[in-house]
């Protein structure tokens, strides 16, 4: 089959003939329908030692069940599916009492060759981590689910209150997802500031209170309380490059500080700084099992939309071009990959 192979640092990826997965005991075998170049996989490509030559990205995927391993019920072959990016050793304690989140052992699906991703015509994922996809989504909209839980945990974790104030940085695809998710948990006033004109675009016809353009403004947290009359108290940076100290800078006193963006990059800051203005600050990390589930009964309802999220998609043989272009300065989206 055709896959998307990583390298070595600085080499671009390259489409390959591999063999095609076989299922193994508690997973399934799907033919990818669509998968997401997720920021992380542009992140990840530029961090020596984390992925290994061979590896095959891609965590945000939709697909057709082909084959099931042994042990596994309640699937059929032609079930549509996305899945947790994971694999739990299945023996720790925490596996053992089903948070397969926190095992210490776990593969993350695309980072790791033990487990190849989705950048590819087949792939595999773990029964008991897959959803099965609703007749009334399409291929796109489930390939998004597993972002849109990415922002959905995030506001989950910084605990807005109703009515709160909410900036966020950055109008990519996670970005746009946070601001979704805020107004959807009751936040007041929630601005975007980014400095891309069609992320900009893209963030005035999403569910933001006020648009910040970044290239005007290089203190947004000023700028949100010259239009709202309100300090933002919620901050989330949803870029993920080394930006904390300019956060803390900028920061009004007691704000919280969600950092989103997972960047790979060292941070160089100083404690004593936000110390000083009693900011918290919180790291969220992806998401539970559980919020595969609400997030598509979300979308199936319509209480929440893939609007403005996939600007583009492309075929395995466009990837390595398309990937070089989504690792320099763009003005592009969700790109999904379409087998």
């Amino acid at each position: 089959m055709k896959a998307i192979q990583f390298i070595a640092l600085g080499q671009p990826l390259q489409l390959a003939e591999v063999a095609k997965p076989t299922a193994y005991p508690g997973s399934l075998v799907f033919k990818v329908k669509a998968c997401g170049i997720c920021g992380s996989d542009l992140h990840a490509v530029d961090v020596p030692g984390l992925l290994q030559a061979g590896s095959v990205l891609g965590h945000e995927y939709a697909g057709e069940v082909v084959e099931i391993g042994p042990g596994v019920q309640g699937w059929a072959l032609g079930d549509r599916l996305t899945a947790v990016p994971a694999r739990p050793c299945g023996e720790c304690p925490e596996c053992s009492t089903g948070r397969f989140g926190e095992c210490t052992q776990i593969i993350a699906q695309g980072f790791d060759a033990r487990m190849p991703g989705a950048y590819a015509e087949y792939s595999t994922c773990m029964a008991g981590l897959a959803v099965k996809v609703s007749d009334q989504l399409t291929d796109q909209q489930a390939a998004v689910i597993e972002p849109l839980a990415v922002g959905f945990n995030a506001c989950r974790s910084a605990k807005l209150d109703a009515g709160a104030s909410v900036l966020v940085l950055g109008a990519g695809v996670i970005g746009l997802a946070v601001a979704k998710w805020a107004k959807f948990f009751g936040a007041g006033d929630v601005g975007i500031s980014e400095m891309v004109p069609a992320r900009i675009a893209r963030a005035q016809a999403a569910d933001a209170d006020l648009v910040i353009d970044a290239r005007q403004h290089a203190d947004p947290v000023r700028e949100f309380e010259r239009q709202t009359g309100r300090k933002p108290m919620v901050i989330f940076e949803c870029i993920g490059r080394p930006m904390i100290a300019n956060l803390i800078a900028m920061a009004p006193t007691g704000a919280h500080l969600v950092l989103v963006g997972t960047g790979m990059q060292p941070e160089n800051f100083t404690v004593l700084s936000a110390a000083m203005k009693r900011l918290h600050m919180t790291f969220p990390f992806a998401y539970v099992p559980s919020d595969f589930h609400f997030v598509q009964r979300m979308l199936t309802t319509g209480r929440v939309s893939v609007d403005g999220l996939v600007t583009d998609t492309v075929t395995l043989e466009d990837t390595p071009a398309m990937f070089e272009r989504l690792g320099k300065p763009n003005d592009l989206g969700k790109v999904l990959i379409t087998p």
